[in-house]
């Protein structure tokens, strides 16, 4: 029986796995990593003040970044699970730690984007209390993504 998922904080050694699950996810989505919209997979932890892993026997299948953007506010990134690994709470899990990452650094609220085709990613975020903003699309070095915008208080 494979051990059971464990969620670390980000080290430099999971920068690979880290990328890997975003690069999963996009081409499932039918996306490639742009080097515009995807700068920040080089080096993470110059671009985020928190990031934690969802490790399956030591590989990464799952992500959350955050970091400050404005007096205040906080922006969610990279929440990411390998298709085999959702519908088991760690989205819960990954998400409840940037809330708490975002109130730690005094910020009373959290926004975020997400692909506008992401039906079910639109639907846990509103189940955990965002509401939509608005939306706009990202233009990156070879692709453009259509995003749906959303806002929690905290």
């Amino acid at each position: 029986m494979a051990e059971p998922v464990e969620i670390v904080p980000y080290r430099a050694r999971f920068r690979e796995g880290f990328a890997g699950v975003v690069a999963t996810v996009l081409a499932e989505l039918g996306f490639a990593v742009d080097p515009v919209l995807d700068a920040d997979l080089a080096q993470p932890e110059a671009h985020y003040g928190g990031i934690w892993l969802a490790l399956a026997d030591g590989q990464v299948v799952g992500s959350v970044a955050v970091r400050r953007s404005a007096p205040g506010a906080a922006e969610l990134k990279r929440m990411y699970l390998l298709p085999a690994f959702r519908g088991m709470g760690l989205g819960r899990r990954l998400l409840g730690l940037a809330v708490a990452w975002a109130r730690e650094q005094e910020c009373s609220r959290l926004h975020l984007d997400t692909g506008s085709d992401m039906a079910a990613a639109q639907g846990f975020y509103e189940s955990y209390g965002f509401v939509r903003t608005g939306s706009r699309t990202e233009v990156g070095g070879n692709e453009q993504r259509c995003e749906v915008l959303y806002e929690l208080a905290i």
